[in-house]
């Protein structure tokens, strides 16, 4: 008999999109599905939509719950999931007809497989449709390693080593669970060259999260770096990734200081200033290579955040001059 697949999505204020992403679920050509479309406070049509569709289809079941944000919405459908394997889909992609049965058929004991994901702004080639790897080395797949949609799970470990969706993680809580999961499995990564994920980027912008506090930062940090410990991924390559995603998020957090319209500005340079002195922020900053203003990014591998903000503060200073002129 087929084993079950559970394929939690979240949904908030999705009523343009949602309609798309359930009819490609319910087109696919693996049979033994559950559709779990958790409702998490929408405000506008969509808990009409899902409740429309568990009508239409008995494989369909809606989960009502107060808005708490995607990661609660995705631990609220863990909890009533009933499948051998789980996989998640946002409301606003949509997946091909054989996105399930061509990730069950790939998925061995203690494996975890990998699809592509399709993005508009995105093209990408392969040797082969498919690529075996040691799970150390998923930081070298940048692309496809973040990400919890293009990916197929086994309940049980989920639920023996009760993993969740960290809910005081405003970035990165996606790529701690994918790794959480990883460190509790003994197989390989297996990808599938195909882009059966469909990325719909033209709703980032509205899906776009907070930036995460300096906290955050700090936490997101020690969740990976202790992680790549566990699989032993501490290679130079996955060691410059996970700088570049830790640094991303410290930048962000400046970001967010620079442009508060609450905080004085010596509050800001201030606050910024506490980035340079987390150990985490020290320990990434070091090698951190981009293609960025150079004075910044000597300040910013030298630990001197405040100083360093001023680029934010500088660039929303021309904007904002640039806008004034554009009227006038």
């Amino acid at each position: 008999m087929e084993k079950k697949v559970s394929i939690i999505v979240p949904v908030y204020n999705a009523e343009k999109t949602l309609e798309r992403c359930v009819r490609s679920l319910l087109a696919q050509t693996y049979d033994n599905i559950e559709i779990l479309l958790v409702n998490d406070g929408s405000r506008d049509q969509s808990p009409a939509i899902c409740q429309r569709f568990a009508q239409e289809d008995g494989r369909i079941r809606v989960i009502d719950k107060p808005n708490g944000g995607v990661s609660s919405a995705r631990n609220a459908g863990l909890d009533a999931a009933r499948g051998d394997f789980v996989m998640f889909c946002d409301s606003d992609d949509w997946v091909e007809p054989d996105w399930c049965e061509s990730m069950v058929s790939l998925c061995g004991s203690g494996d975890m497989v990998i699809c592509e994901i399709a993005r508009a702004d995105l093209e990408t080639e392969h040797d082969a449709e498919t690529e075996d790897a040691e799970r150390r080395e998923l930081l070298h797949y940048p692309l496809l390693a973040c990400s919890p949609v293009n990916k197929i799970y086994a309940r049980d470990v989920i639920q023996r080593e009760m993993l969740r969706f960290r809910g005081n993680l405003s970035l990165g809580e996606d790529f701690c669970f994918v790794l959480a999961y990883l460190c509790q499995i003994d197989g390989k990564l297996r990808f599938l060259y195909r882009p059966l994920y469909h990325y719909d980027v033209s709703t980032e912008g509205s899906l776009s999260k907070k930036a995460p506090s300096l906290e955050q930062c700090d936490t997101f940090c020690q969740l990976i770096t202790t992680s790549m410990q566990t699989l032993g991924a501490t290679d130079s390559r996955s060691v410059s990734l996970r700088d570049k995603m830790v640094i991303h998020h410290f930048e962000r957090f400046l970001e967010q200081t620079a442009q508060s319209t609450e905080l004085p500005l010596r509050e800001k340079f201030r606050i910024a200033a506490e980035a340079g002195k987390l150990k985490s922020f020290r320990a990434c900053c070091r090698g951190f290579q981009e293609d960025r203003n150079p004075v910044y990014l000597r300040l910013l591998r030298a630990g001197r955040t405040g100083l360093a903000m001023l680029y934010y503060l500088l660039r929303d200073w021309k904007q904002k001059r640039s806008g004034l002129h554009k009227r006038g």
